[in-house]
This record gives C-alpha cells, structure tokens and sequence, in this order.
C-alpha cells in the first residue's frame, strides 16, 4: 500500500470515528405537551433517552399541585378553606404552608397590592369557578374589599394547619403555576439530572441555561395589543437562572356593560384595576416569585410598578400602549442585563 493510500485510508477512519464519537454526543429534541390548570404545557428536552416516563412524572407533579391550589376543584385543600367557617383550623401541605407564606410576605412588601384574600371579589367578578353575569353591588363590593388583607389568614406551621380570621377565599391563580413549575423544575434536576430541558405551562417558563448545543433558549414576548407577533425575546444565558411569567390585562377578561374588564383586582377598591401597563414579564429567581411579582406590578400604577422593580432590583418588561401600538419599558436592571 503506498503513502498516499495509507493516508487516505487513514483519514476515512479517522473520519469514520468522528462521526460515530460525535454522534454520541448529538442529543435529540423531544417535546411532550398536555393540559393542566386550564392552560397548556410543555416540556422540551435534548436528550438520547426516551423521557416520555419522565413526562409522565412532570405530569403527576403538576396534577398533584393543582389537587391542593385549584379553586375548580371542589375537594381542593384550597376549596375546603375557602368552604371552612371563620377560625376554623383546617389542615394543609407543606407546600400550601410555603407557597402562602411567601404570598403573605409580599402582600406586606407590595403594601397590599398583591393580596391572595381576594377570593371572593375575583369569584364575584366572574373570574372564578362560577358564572357570572352583572356586576357585584357596591355594598357587596364594600363589604368583600373590607375583609381582605394580608393579616386575613393565620398561619400554624408547626402544625401545618392555616383559619380564615375574616370572612375571605384565597386564590392561587397568580402563584400556583409558578410553584408548580418549580417542583416539576427541581425534579428534572435533582432527581433525573437533565442537563437540557424548557419547561412551559401557559407561558410561565423554567429551562436550564443552556440547550444541548450551549446555546440558550429563547422566550418571546407576545404583542398584548395584537396578540400574534413576538415584540421582545428573553435570552436564557442572560440570567443565573432563568423563570420567566408574564401578567396581563389581555389574558383573561369579562364584559359588563360593553366595558372589558381585566383580571387583575385593585385590592382597595374591589373592581378590576385599569393602568397603563398592558402585560408584565418578570425574570426572577425562581418562577413562583416571578408569578405572584408579574402580577404585584400589573396590578400597580405604572410610575409606582417601575419604581418598586428598580428598588428591588427586579428584571422587568413593561408593555404599555402608546399611539396605539406597544412601548417597551426595561426596569433598571433588565437594562443592565441587556448591556
């Protein structure tokens, strides 16, 4: 064989063993979706095993968080408080206890903007479980706002048992996906030791830094005005941990009297609130404090939401409408993060 065969020979070995050494390392994207908590999810994962077992866990954590969080469900741990008479003791999870303490704590810290006592005004709103079909009247609507607070609920952890102190319902909407997200996120971590994985339920996203080919995801923002064009994208790689939510006016609204009305309840009043912003994505450490904060900050007057981001060093967009199409406003430091 002369040299020029062998080295031929040799670099189609060599290639040989390149490409079966690198398929080693290609991972296939898998992706699985279903239904949870009236919305949909996702879970996309770059990986050379079958995770349709793994999904089915997700799945079974997320069911297991809608079991104790979902107002729709009327043998819920949250139903059976909202149903308990006033100081009746009614025990909980340890989830529930932790997923309320922190709500209280930002109750306290949002001066009782985001405030999830408000059960009964979102439910007499229509916003709720039941069908609803003419406004509340202005004493049900006194009497309701005045029984909400953050000192609403008591608290025994010790004994993992909360009671109503005034007459109110809680509502997990603005938190429980967050939270659920997280479980399913920490699961796919600690215990399956994914490397890879996008994590979505209606929106609300958890994903590891990275995708399987080191670069990062992408989450866009959709247009609140249009509804069909992405106005902004989150880069993964931007932040330490990347949870992702989104609050918006546009998201879930009711008619009355030819008036839309938004979701999102002004705590003091008792009607739906009616600022300037018209969504609110908040970056955050983990997605249930970017749940509950997105919706804090949309349920806030615009110039009191920025400057409350930029005390906490939040990462914020704001979407607001000006001459009818969408201003993009970054909090301070998503400006920074973008640098």
């Amino acid at each position: 064989m002369n040299q020029k065969l062998l080295l031929s020979f040799i670099a189609i070995i060599l290639f040989i063993f390149f490409i079966l050494s690198s398929n080693k390392e290609i991972a296939e994207v898998q992706i699985y979706k279903g239904s949870i908590m009236g919305t949909s999810y996702s879970l996309t994962v770059y990986s050379d095993e079958d995770n349709q077992n793994t999904f089915f866990k997700v799945s079974n954590i997320l069911q297991n968080v809608n079991q104790e969080m979902s107002t729709y469900i009327d043998n819920s741990s949250i139903s059976q408080f909202n149903q308990a008479k006033i100081d009746q003791w009614i025990t909980v999870s340890k989830d529930f206890i932790y997923v309320l303490t922190y709500a209280i704590d930002l109750c306290y810290k949002s001066n009782g903007v985001y405030d999830v006592s408000i059960g009964n005004l979102v439910n007499i709103w229509g916003f709720g479980p039941d069908t609803v079909n003419e406004k509340p009247t202005e004493n049900r609507l006194n009497y309701l706002s005045s029984q909400v607070g953050c000192d609403s609920v008591l608290l025994d952890v010790d004994n993992l048992s909360i009671k109503k102190v005034r007459d109110v319902s809680l509502d997990f909407s603005s938190i429980a996906k967050g939270f659920a997200l997280d479980k399913a996120y920490d699961f796919l971590i600690k215990q399956k030791q994914l490397k890879s994985f996008f994590l979505e339920i209606g929106g609300e996203i958890r994903s590891t830094t990275f995708k399987f080919d080191k670069q990062p995801w992408k989450a866009g923002i959709i247009d609140p005005l249009e509804q069909k064009k992405i106005i902004y994208a989150f880069l993964s790689s931007d932040f330490d941990s990347f949870a992702l939510a989104t609050s918006g006016d546009y998201q879930n609204i009711k008619i009355f009297d030819l008036q839309k009305l938004s979701h999102t309840i002004d705590t003091i009043s008792g009607v739906p609130s009616d600022y300037s912003q018209k969504s609110v994505s908040v970056v955050s450490e983990n997605t249930m404090t970017a749940d509950a904060l997105a919706t804090a900050l949309n349920a806030m007057p615009l110039n009191e939401a920025i400057e409350y981001s930029n005390k906490n060093k939040l990462s914020v967009l704001f979407v607001i409408e000006e001459n009818d199409s969408p201003k993009l406003i970054f909090s301070d430091e998503l400006q920074r993060v973008k640098m």
